[in-house]
């Protein structure tokens, strides 16, 4: 738990104290959006509490949790929160130095949270705190987080352009550390896009224009100016100068806003050498850091890619052999990683992660199918990845339907009919209590193979994704959330599937689902009843 404490800079919460006060109960053991079950209190800080919780979905896999201290008190700021985290899951999805946002939502519709990968490792903060860090590991290091950096600066596809993602919190504190098999080192970049909402939300943050952290942060962060990648840029000749020192090139004459503000706009840095006379790097790597930390943005490396082209260049001067140097934006594996050799046997429910991870990544990188016409329907169709197959709903809306309910919990039914031909409707419904809900309903053919195996799927794996398209700009998911499937209604599925099976129509397909349609309307107002519990 130390390490999880750690990984969220939050202080330990031991078991004798009291969990901290929140405007609405979290409960040890409450089950978020059907799926993640809360097993501990890992600790708490000013920006909210983290859970140790159990993916109930994917086997009882790990994931943290936590719930931000503010509440969304107006659909402004809950679009904004979804926003933000849909960005860090997008970004988790394009590259390996990127800390996975696996889903997020509202409990009881006011407390807002995120779930995130679990890891094991420490933070490049830690590797600090325990010693000089040597030059061959620090180059590795630096070259990952600048692969992951690389990548949010080109920016992520959403409603219809190219949005660069700027961090503004950079920091050793941000930067985690975990073993890997093939690297031996692995890097991850925490917190894009959440850190920059949590900060922007207390009202002490908002009257000063500064999002961040004093330490690291760009003189233009302290005026309020639009940032840039140029930004992090410097954050990141912070974290490097410190990362090789154990010191900050620039100190603050007071730990106060206005004395750090002061400090990073007018106080030159400090020279490696100075700090450190002992410490014996290239002058290539020195000027490199010296120009990240210049006060105007024109006078940096104008992109990571500059500062990672130059990391490559002493790298293969100093230590030709070193092995982890990522040469572009590290990709995400094509194969699941419990088949290299060198890897440890995973666990089954870690197995299971993996896989699942695997094709969520295949459904943000989906087109809306070019055979399907750009309306508001729904349909069924599978995704494969190499080591398994799994159901996706695919459904068209509008950006601001896809917008309001974003942070919806989500809900599945299924009516079924023999006669006159064998059919599923198959219910999934959006729902929280600010909309009316938004139901989407699909119909499954019982007596064709496509349907089978949808329904055999859905029976066997407990859950769908579901693949939100913007109508206006279909060329990849707005958004992919995952529904769990009860497991009395996966048993609803095989039944039905073994009882279609002995059938013979009497009718068709079509007359089924008008029949269907009829016991829809009915059933509306039971689930919505339901739901409104």
């Amino acid at each position: 738990m130390k390490l999880l404490n750690k990984y969220f800079r939050l202080k330990p919460s031991p078991a004798s104290e009291p969990a901290p006060s929140q405007p609405l109960r979290i409960e040890i053991g409450q089950l978020l959006i059907d799926r993640y079950k809360l097993i501990e209190l890992v600790g708490s800080g000013a920006m909210g509490s983290v859970y140790r919780a159990d993916d109930q979905l994917l086997g009882d896999v790990a994931v943290a949790v936590k719930f931000l201290t503010h509440t969304l008190q107006n659909e402004a700021i809950a679009a904004r929160f979804a926003r933000e985290a849909r960005i860090g899951a997008l970004l988790g999805h394009q590259s390996l130095n990127i800390a996975r946002v696996l889903d997020y939502g509202m409990h009881q519709d006011q407390i807002p949270f995120y779930v995130m990968e679990f890891m094991q490792g420490q933070t490049l903060d830690d590797l600090i705190t325990a010693g000089r860090i040597p030059l061959p590991r620090f180059i590795q290091l630096m070259s990952q987080v600048c692969s992951g950096l690389q990548c949010a600066h080109q920016g992520i596809h959403m409603e219809g352009a190219v949005h660069p993602v700027i961090h503004r919190d950079i920091k050793p504190g941000n930067i985690f550390v975990i073993k890997d098999a093939s690297l031996g080192e692995l890097a991850k970049l925490l917190d894009f896009g959440i850190a920059d909402f949590l900060s922007s939300q207390a009202p002490e943050v908002r009257s000063r224009a500064f999002v961040g952290t004093v330490a690291y942060g760009s003189p233009e962060q302290f005026v309020g100016a639009q940032l840039d990648a140029r930004s992090d840029i410097y954050s990141l000749g912070v974290t490097m100068f410190e990362s090789l020192t154990g010191h900050f090139p620039i100190m603050a004459e007071a730990n106060t806003l206005e004395s750090w503000s002061q400090a990073h706009q007018y106080r030159p840095p400090q020279r490696l050498r100075d700090v450190d006379p002992s410490l014996k790097i290239p002058a290539a790597l020195a000027d490199l850091i010296m120009s990240c930390l210049a006060k105007a943005p024109e006078q940096r490396p104008q992109s990571v890619a500059e500062v990672l082209q130059s990391l490559q260049a002493i790298a293969h001067q100093q230590y030709p052999s070193l092995p982890g140097m990522p040469t572009t934006v590290a990709p995400l594996p094509q194969v699941a990683p419990w088949q290299e050799a060198k890897r440890p046997p995973l666990s089954i429910a870690e197995q299971t992660q993996v896989v699942f991870w695997s094709l969520e990544d295949l459904a943000w990188r989906a087109s809306w199918p070019k055979n399907k016409p750009i309306a508001n329907i729904v349909f069924a169709q599978t995704i494969q990845a190499p080591d398994q197959e799994a159901v996706a709903l695919w459904v068209m809306l509008t950006k601001q339907e896809i917008e309001q309910f974003a942070l919806s919990n989500r809900y599945s039914h299924f009516l079924c009919t023999f006669a006159p031909h064998p059919t599923i409707l198959w219910i999934t419904t959006l729902f929280n209590r600010k909309q009316d809900p938004r139901w989407l309903p699909c119909y499954v053919d019982l007596k064709n193979t496509g349907g089978q195996q949808i329904i055999k799927l859905l029976h066997q794996t407990g859950y769908y994704l579901l693949m939100l398209f913007d109508s206006a700009d279909p060329s990849q998911p707005a958004n992919v959330v995952t529904v769990r499937i009860p497991q009395h209604q996966c048993q609803l599925l095989q039944d039905c599937l073994q009882t279609a099976n002995q059938k013979t129509p009497t009718g068709s397909f079509a007359e089924s689902k008008q029949l269907l349609k009829q016991k829809y309307q009915s059933v509306k107002q039971k689930i919505l009843a339901k739901l409104q519990k």
